[in-house]
């Protein structure tokens, strides 16, 4: 896939990124942009906030594309989180 970075508040921790190749662009969708923000939770967690924009191409139906996209966005972020909490020297 390939992807452009539009926006990145490193400091708010939020950014904005449009997919560009890839990840059905062409193929199902037209367009893909996506606004990802992450704030703290009341129990010393995060909450993560995506919102995702799709463009379909002309004649392409929605079905449970919404669905898998939600369960492989969580999956990404709950693999990210296990690889952090094992690997806390990963980051800083």
């Amino acid at each position: 896939m390939k992807e452009r970075l539009d926006f990145l508040d490193v400091d708010k921790c939020e950014c904005k990124s449009m997919l560009m190749e890839g990840g059905g662009i062409a193929v199902v969708v037209e367009t893909e942009t996506s606004h990802i923000k992450v704030e703290p939770a009341a129990d010393g967690g995060s909450v993560v906030k995506v919102d995702a924009t799709y463009k379909l191409l002309p004649g392409v139906e929605v079905k449970d594309e919404v669905a898998k996209a939600k369960e492989s966005v969580a999956a990404t972020f709950k693999a990210a989180e296990a690889y952090l909490v094992a690997n806390p020297d990963a980051y800083n």
